[in-house]
């Protein structure tokens, strides 16, 4: 601090040779507001203070743009008699006195001075401040180059003795220029600032301290609004009485009502009114202004801990990533993908001045310190463990001390990561754990991400590997000198680490959720449960090109400059192109069930359509060349029931708009009767005939999609359409779990009424007319043979119907369940009260069941706004797993994660017959291995099994499981009986032969 003022004076000495009292510049723009002690002031010397100040403010701005504040109407009564245009204020009538203090509310004060404003920049001062000329060319500077700021400036302290004369105001701020003296970066006396949002003060006190603290803090803190540092370009000229020999000055927490500002300060912000000093400012200005020599610069001095205040999480977590220019593709990805996930709790800690200016210019939480910004190094391909590499690693570790001492925790993080989610949300926030982080090579932790707890156990095992981290620097020095050397490796930070966590409380994560790079690209182990990482670590290859190149073949580059790709956005809004309205078709996919399809067709003309004109399509398979005479005789049935649209009329009629009958040439399956392309666009409701309605599912339908379709405020690209089942289970299984039900899974999110949910409800589909255009122009890209094509990774239990039901053209559902994971949509559920639904399907006996089961669900009878209707556009969204999505966007790279050469790997063809058997990872139940005895205490926190990094091995599916157990009757267990007996048999000859001496 002393070297920094001792700057200061010697910058502003040189400047005040430059600067005189001419040319003076009164500028319009200002307001200055001030709250001043009574006047006239029974001191004399505070009656002149007072006095210099007022004439000094009018030599800048029209007395018309002063505000005033004093305490009594006597007061307001003198200043508006010697200075008839300013404007005073008396705290006493605006009711704005502390009554026990008796000090006014400094809020009261901004409140006025922002609503009465009629210029954009306001300037408060004390009332014993002097404010000098080049103030206004100083803001008139800044304003001329920025839309928002906020000015602050270190008071030049001036002493005035009560035996002279200062009625002179002009020569008393000349005496102030040249014999003042800077004052600490605590105190602020002046502030400029032009905002566009009113700036609200809580109730401090006038004259004590704290305020002016608190309001640098939150404009730092709270704020985008860059805070400069002037005072290398202003005087601001604080007067004050010269203190008598061995007079001190009264201590700030003695004054009356400091108490109240001290506590007040803390239970609004804690201890963050701490960093509310000026040389945290974000830039300087230095230089004369006057002369246009002032330039901006980024201020080196300022603290880091005001970057670790802006951007960690409530818990005090914060991740910090080490950056140099060399690797700046590397940085830009890294940016990128915390951007889509909506991570902001980081910092960037740069090694060379370069990176930092580029960061800086993007607005990225940047920092480095001013020793290390003389570094002008790019250092791109220092070698790992190197010298040079260490003396870089050395400086981050001693800046991650820092952030333990300040009291927040750490995530230290190496560049070449990619998130996909949030990593504080699937870490132990248990303080016990000294550490956590990724396993290398199976035992050891990974340098490249650790967390560290900021607690005493914390601080000494950082400080051990700062010491570890110096004597490796001695000892790389001296094998320079040696022919025999050992590995760079050796002296790394992450030996030291790892050398110092047998007597740590330590973690190691889920190396599923955190794989290495060995893991994820190369042995593909969290690809082959159906997990989707947390982190991916960009490790075990070498070189800037090489991991750009590998990122690039994965799709995982999400950055080729400072700018971001853009994610599958869905299918844009629309509907302001069309001409048309948009109208609800409903298409019924029929075959050989009349008693079901009459059901169905019965349900449906009894339903409530509001005096609208609704199409319906009736469409019917033909039976197959395989097809027996029974099966050919229903179809028959029905068709002599619907007719054939052309020489038979339907026996059905249709009452309540146009009604068509498509009977196929020839079968086509259900994937046929899905897929035929149309050339309208309406809504569609697919329904299959073993369905039925609500009377009120049109009400319902219309509604919904006025809602969340045809108004464009609530339109969501992602979302295909509606499904108006209730839906049950969750298919895509995570590693450990069952099948699990819906309602338990809403029932942890507040069981909402409508959620999003990435799977399509076959039994009440309704389809946006782009989204199921894109669907079928996809499917016409697909080789519909080839069972790898129906395969979608992840895990799936729909992937394994699939390839259950592929040859036999059963199953049509998995291709859209493909198309919709590659496109990252969803679809809108319902989530009604005792399980009721607006469709509900019969499971009769046909493709999906093989007997006749009865209806699914309770059908909504009676329609209640409050409940069936009550549409929200905030919903959650929820992808196949069930597993609750923060940013929807990122479900459109999900498929990147499963290289496009790996998807046969989910489904796998074992026979030459094309016999397909489904394989599904199952997990292990071993007994965990602990590093250290850490119990796993939450339900995503594991210490690292032995099985788990393990080659993954698939277990066989259930048919060869079937095979597998008749083996074992047929052979394994009469060799096992066989076993057992001639082991009794053995054991009872040894207890004969030792009773036969006793028998004599």
């Amino acid at each position: 601090m002393k070297i920094y003022l001792h700057i200061l004076n010697v910058i502003v000495a040189t400047l005040v040779l430059t600067q005189s009292m001419t040319g003076v510049v009164t500028f319009t723009d200002i307001t200055i507001f001030s709250i001043l002690k009574s006047m006239p002031n029974p001191d004399p010397i505070e009656h002149q203070i007072q006095t210099n100040s007022i004439w000094s403010w009018s030599q800048l701005v029209p007395m018309k743009n002063i505000l005033l504040f004093v305490d009594h109407e006597t007061s307001c009564s003198f200043l508006k008699t010697e200075y008839p245009n300013i404007t005073c204020y008396n705290f006493a009538s605006l009711k704005c006195l502390h009554s026990t203090y008796k000090r006014p509310y400094i809020n009261c004060a901004f409140d006025i001075a922002q609503q009465q404003k009629q210029t954009s920049i306001l300037v408060f001062a004390n009332g014993d401040i002097m404010l000098h000329n080049s103030i206004s060319h100083t803001i008139s500077f800044v304003n001329a180059n920025m839309h928002e700021f906020f000015l602050v400036g270190c008071r030049r302290d001036y002493e005035m003795s009560p035996s002279l004369n200062y009625s002179d105001s002009e020569k008393t701020l000349q005496n102030g220029l040249n014999h003042s003296k800077i004052h600490s970066t605590t105190g602020i006396d002046f502030i400029a600032f032009k905002i566009n949002t009113s700036v609200r003060m809580p109730p401090f006190l006038v004259g004590v301290y704290r305020w002016d603290n608190w309001l640098l803090s939150e404009i730092l803190l709270r704020t985008n609004i860059t805070v400069i540092d002037v005072t290398q370009s202003i005087f601001v000229i604080h007067q004050q009485r010269k203190k008598l020999k061995g007079e001190k000055p009264e201590p700030h927490s003695l004054r009356r009502g400091a108490v109240y500002n001290d506590v007040l300060v803390k239970n609004i912000s804690g201890e963050d009114y701490k960093v509310g000093f000026i040389n945290n400012a974000n830039q300087i200005l230095s230089g004369n202004c006057e002369q246009s020599q002032c330039t901006f610069k980024d201020n080196l001095d300022r603290s880091e801990i005001v970057l670790l205040k802006q951007r960690a999480n409530a818990q005090k977590y914060i991740a910090v990533l080490t950056v140099t220019s060399g690797y700046m593709p590397l940085v830009w990805n890294w940016i990128c993908w915390s951007k889509r996930i909506g991570f902001r709790n980081y910092i960037l800690l740069a090694e060379d001045l370069e990176a930092y200016k580029i960061l800086r210019d993007a607005n990225e939480p940047v920092f480095i310190s001013k020793e290390q910004s003389l570094n002008t190094s790019s250092k791109s391909e220092v070698k790992y463990g190197s010298y040079d590499f260490q003396i870089t690693m050395t400086y981050r570790l001693e800046f991650l001390m820092r952030v333990l001492r300040a009291g927040f925790h750490f995530l230290s993080a190496d560049m070449d990561t990619v998130w996909l989610s949030n990593p504080f949300n699937y870490i132990s926030y248990d303080t016990s754990i000294t550490i956590q982080g990724q396993t290398h090579k199976q035992t050891k932790m990974s340098g490249g991400f650790i967390i560290i707890h900021a607690t005493s156990e914390g601080l000494k095992l950082w400080q051990d590997v700062i010491k570890c981290q110096n004597q490796n620097l001695v000892d790389l020095r001296e094998q320079q000198h040696l022919q025999r050397k050992r590995p760079t490796s050796d002296f790394t930070e992450q030996e030291c680490i790892n050398n110092r966590l047998n007597t740590t409380e330590m973690n190691l994560l889920d190396p599923y959720l955190f794989p290495d790079g060995r893991s994820f690209f190369d042995l593909h182990r969290p690809q082959s449960r159906g997990i989707v990482p947390v982190v991916i670590h960009g490790n075990w290859l070498v070189g800037l090109e090489a991991k750009i190149k590998r990122l690039q073949s994965w799709n995982l580059l999400a950055s080729t400059g400072s700018s971001c790709d853009p994610l599958e956005n869905g299918i844009p809004y629309s509907l302001s192109k069309r001409s048309n309205p948009v109208r609800i078709r409903i298409r019924i996919l029929a075959y050989n069930r009349l008693q079901s399809l009459q059901r169905l067709l019965e349900s449906l003309q009894a339903a409530n359509y509001l005096n609208d004109s609704v199409a319906l399509d009736i469409s019917v398979d033909r039976p197959s060349s395989e097809a027996g005479s029974s099966e050919k005789k229903r179809w028959k049935q029905v068709m002599e029931y619907v007719g054939d649209g052309e020489t038979h009329p339907s026996k059905f009629k249709w009452s309540h708009g146009p009604l068509s009958i498509i009977v196929h040439k020839k079968h086509v399956g259900l994937l046929g009767q899905w897929t035929v392309s149309t050339d309208h666009q309406d809504v569609q409701l697919f329904l299959e005939d073993d369905v039925v309605v609500s009377p009120h599912f049109y009400i319902f339908l219309k509604q919904a999609i006025d809602f969340y379709y045809i108004n464009e405020s609530n339109y969501d690209s992602r979302m295909f359409g509606l499904s108006m089942q209730h839906q049950h289970t969750v298919l895509g299984q995570r590693t450990g779990f069952s099948v699990r039900s819906i309602e338990k899974e809403l029932s942890e999110t507040g069981a909402p009424t409508f959620f999003k949910y990435q799977l399509v409800g076959t039994w009440g589909a309704v389809f946006f007319p782009e989204h199921w255009r894109a669907f079928l122009e996809w499917i016409t890209t697909i080789k519909i043979e080839n069972i790898e094509e129906g395969c979608t990774p992840g895990g799936l239990l729909s992937t394994q119907w699939w390839v259950s039901r592929h040859l036999a053209g059963r199953m049509w559902t998995h291709w859209f369940i493909r198309f919709v994971y590659e496109r990252g949509w969803y679809s809108l559920y319902t989530n009604f009260p005792n399980r009721e639904a607006l469709i509900v399907c019969y499971r009769e006996s046909g493709l999906n069941f093989n007997v006749t089961r009865g209806p699914m669900n309770p059908i909504v009878e009676h329609l209640q706004s409050n409940v069936h209707l009550n549409f929200t556009k905030h919903l959650p969204v929820f992808d196949y797993h069930f597993s609750l999505i923060d940013q929807p966007a990122l479900l459109s790279i999900r498929h990147n994660l499963w290289h496009r050469h790996y998807f046969i790997n989910q489904c796998r063809i074992i026979e030459e017959n094309h016999k397909v058997a489904p394989k599904l990872i199952k997990p292990k139940s071993n007994t965990p291995t602990h590093i250290k005895g850490v119990e796993n205490k939450t339900r995503i926190i594991r210490s690292i099994h032995n099985p788990l990094l393990e080659e993954v091995t698939l277990p066989p599916s259930s048919d060869c499981f079937k095979w597998f157990l008749l083996f074992e009757l047929i052979f394994v267990f009469p060799v096992v009986l066989l076993i057992v007996l001639g082991a009794c048999v053995i054991n009872r000859k040894k207890h004969t032969s030792r009773r036969k001496p006793f028998s004599r």
